[in-house]
């Protein structure tokens, strides 16, 4: 990776020509380390080790997969060689290769390695759909199959109309529902509900992204009772909060006790995306003012990074911060200060990005630390290795996207190899 300064002395750091030169650099420094071995010979893409190395005992995991396809499709708008043979061998094998299920429709959640795994999981069709949607922004001509499967298997089998959610799982036949209800993967459904309103201009997908967002997130938009940005991550099939979810299971990577304030600059950042399309109910400034405020007076730990989740008074319950956390706040925070122009937003973006530099980036064997105790040291609690390369990069590229567009549309309309 070329060094350059990560900030200069301009006074609006997203439009800062030496900030804008650090996140081109750091973005094709984040596609060095996944590019060269991230495609499995068998088909789909690599869990890669801290080093870079596949792991196969991993198999080929569909979220994963889903966020590969996203990403390279748009480093392949934006000029990046060879990134469109990555997107387009994550297409041989989803579209009708071994990771889709020809038989029952939808993907399988995990196809070899040492845990395959052939339920039908919202969480990766969800993404699938983000991927398609992506593909589809791009030009790869079989990203409209997975978009337009993803869309039809959600209507068919997991919107539920009467809560304006989605269901979680089922078999692999989609035979036996799953009673379990969760906010994660209708949150990854919103964004990927987002992403396909604006591939296809049908209203309806941003009418979805809007009822979930009300169910889920519209909370944090009252005063009272106090602490309501603290969102309820797992529910009942009549979705009845479970407060106590995994109680003893505290580092579970998907379903965590508690609440996660990642969770709450993701929804930040989302509803201010919705806010860009033209959703202009009352609770949706506020709310992601709310959450952003939230999470940094919660969660924002004394060395710096935010605790994984906290208790339902704001108590850390894991302290560990996650590689995926700040930059969905350096998402929310672009959005809100361009909403607003309080410097507040801007301050935690520069905060996020140098501690993001300081002890995230792994400097050494690239890529970025999966996980950091409350000392900032890399530890392997939940997550091992850097299977993802989605949230990071995603960060690089916030400051140039203005808010009414998305990743996609606005990458189309960019000369490539933008710095």
């Amino acid at each position: 990776m070329v060094q350059t300064p990560l900030f200069g002395d301009a006074e609006n750091s997203f439009e800062d020509p030496v900030h804008r030169a650090w996140l081109f650099h750091q973005r094709e420094a984040l596609l060095d380390f996944h590019q060269p071995n991230v495609l499995l010979p068998t088909g789909g893409y690599a869990w890669l080790d801290t080093n870079g190395n596949p792991v196969p005992s991993q198999g080929a995991q569909l979220w994963v997969g889903a966020r590969m396809i996203h990403v390279f499709a748009l480093a392949a708008v934006l000029g990046r060689p060879g990134a469109a043979a990555v997107v387009e061998h994550g297409l041989d094998f989803y579209v009708d290769g071994p990771g889709h299920d020809a038989d029952h429709g939808a993907w399988f959640p995990v196809v070899g390695g040492e845990h395959p795994d052939d339920r039908k999981e919202l969480y990766g069709i969800a993404q699938m759909l983000l991927a398609g949607s992506t593909a589809t922004a791009a030009g790869f001509s079989r990203g409209r199959a997975l978009m337009d499967e993803a869309l039809e298997i959600i209507d068919r089998y997991f919107w539920l109309e009467e809560w304006g959610r989605c269901a979680e799982g089922y078999d692999r036949a989609f035979q036996t529902l799953d009673p379990y209800r969760g906010q994660n993967a209708n949150m990854h459904l919103t964004e990927a509900y987002l992403a396909a309103h604006e591939v296809t201009g049908t209203a309806d997908y941003l009418d979805r992204a809007r009822r979930i967002a009300w169910a889920i997130a519209s909370p944090a938009a009252q005063p009272e009772p106090a602490g309501t940005w603290r969102l309820v991550e797992h529910f009942t099939d009549a979705w009845e909060p479970l407060r106590t979810y995994n109680l003893d299971d505290k580092r579970h990577p998907f379903r965590p006790y508690g609440s996660q304030p990642g969770h709450w600059l993701e929804w930040s950042k989302l509803l201010m995306q919705l806010a860009a399309q033209g959703i202009t109910d009352p609770w949706v400034k506020p709310a992601a003012r709310a959450l952003f405020r939230g999470a940094v007076a919660d969660a924002w730990r004394p060395a710096g990074g935010f605790a994984y989740t906290v208790d339902w008074d704001g108590a850390p319950v894991v302290p560990e911060s996650y590689f995926w956390e700040a930059p969905e706040a350096m998402g929310a925070a672009h959005l809100l200060w361009v909403d607003t122009r309080d410097p507040f937003y801007l301050d935690w973006y520069r905060t996020m990005w140098r501690y993001v530099d300081q002890h995230f980036i792994d400097h050494e064997h690239g890529g970025w630390h999966a996980e950091l105790d409350s000392g900032n040291h890399p530890v392997t609690y939940t997550w091992d290795g850097k299977p993802d390369v989605y949230h990071e990069y995603q960060a690089t590229l916030y400051a140039f996207v203005p808010p009414e567009l998305g990743l996609a549309t606005w990458a189309a309309t960019q000369t490539p190899a933008l710095g």
